[in-house]
């Protein structure tokens, strides 16, 4: 799982290497904390950023013609240029917003990583509603960070804290459209259609080489608390049935079971750990019938049941 270097154009290093996601995100938060002093400095710099640096996805999310159809090409072929990464896009009423989560729950802190996104995403926001002002606000996972009252200054409203990262904004948005000739109204349409071809030639070939149980993995930790994560939901996703996925897991040494319960594992320690939600929120969003049936669980894969181990971090936490 890797990350395309953002040093040149075509999205790599000028040495045609590539950094691990774990090593981009932690690169992120030393560049945050060398410029603690300064205004949202990674925010800035994903506002600021070239979309041209984003290889293919950013080019053809120039060309988009409205920003309904830059974010959903965003969102779609993210995975072009970053792995093990979610990005959905839901409407409630006259509300949009984008989510935007890293699936390796190992992977923290992370917050830069996030702000460098949702500052690209808000760049391109202003770029086709340039009116869009105070109606854009924002929502970071985590608890409170140093760049929080400078990112509020530029948006002009309270930075929120909750179980994603999130950028909302009014539906209305979504047709705002590029100021473009209509003479070259056709070769812009054009240009777009054939960036969206390359982009899901190139999300194919990225699939097609990651192992299956890989992918079974993301899917998993991305559906997880979100919606239908059973075996037979996951193979559909997949294009195959039930019995071939059992069969390309087994011929990785593995299987459905050992990837669900190590999900599960993972997204229930971060919710522990990271949030205060109750023990009986938790089991549910993992699909647990009640705490109990989770706690066994946690037990299991830990060593301790949940409930201790928010015990005594929150002790530790009261003692430093």
């Amino acid at each position: 799982m890797e990350l395309s270097v953002l040093g040149s154009p075509s999205g790599e290093s000028q040495g045609g290497g590539v950094l691990s996601l774990r090593s981009f995100v932690a690169s992120m938060e030393k560049l945050a904390a060398r410029a603690a002093t300064s205004d949202a400095a990674v925010w800035s710099a994903g506002e600021a950023l070239d979309l041209a640096y984003l290889g293919v996805l950013g080019c053809t999310m120039s060309i988009a013609p409205t920003l309904g159809a830059a974010l959903r090409c965003f969102a779609n072929y993210f995975g072009t240029v970053q792995s093990a990464t979610a990005i959905r896009i839901e409407q409630d009423n006259d509300r949009v917003q984008l989510h935007y989560r890293i699936l390796d729950e190992n992977i923290w802190p992370r917050r830069a990583d996030a702000e460098l996104t949702l500052g690209i995403v808000a760049s391109t926001i202003r770029r086709y509603a340039p009116d869009a002002g105070r109606s854009v606000s924002v929502q970071f996972e985590g608890g409170h960070a140093a760049s929080n009252r400078a990112i509020e200054m530029r948006l002009q409203r309270p930075v929120l804290q909750g179980d994603d990262n999130t950028i909302a904004f009014p539906a209305r948005l979504l047709d705002a459209r590029l100021p473009v000739p209509a003479a070259n109204a056709s070769a812009a349409a054009s240009d777009f259609r054939e960036g969206i071809n390359l982009l899901n030639r190139h999300l194919g070939c990225v699939r097609a080489m990651q192992p299956v149980s890989a992918r079974v993995q993301e899917l998993l930790l991305e559906r997880t608390g979100q919606t239908a994560a059973d075996q037979d939901s996951i193979a559909r996703a997949l294009a195959m049935s039930r019995r071939t996925l059992r069969r390309k897991l087994e011929a990785e040494g593995t299987s459905f079971l050992e990837l669900n319960e190590s999900c599960r594992c993972s997204i229930g320690r971060a919710l522990l750990l990271r949030t205060e939600l109750p023990l009986v929120e938790i089991a549910m969003r993992l699909g647990y019938s009640d705490h109990t049936a989770f706690s066994r669980a946690f037990s299991r894969w830990c060593g301790v049941p949940p409930g201790a181990l928010r015990k005594t971090l929150a002790g530790a936490s009261a003692t430093t």
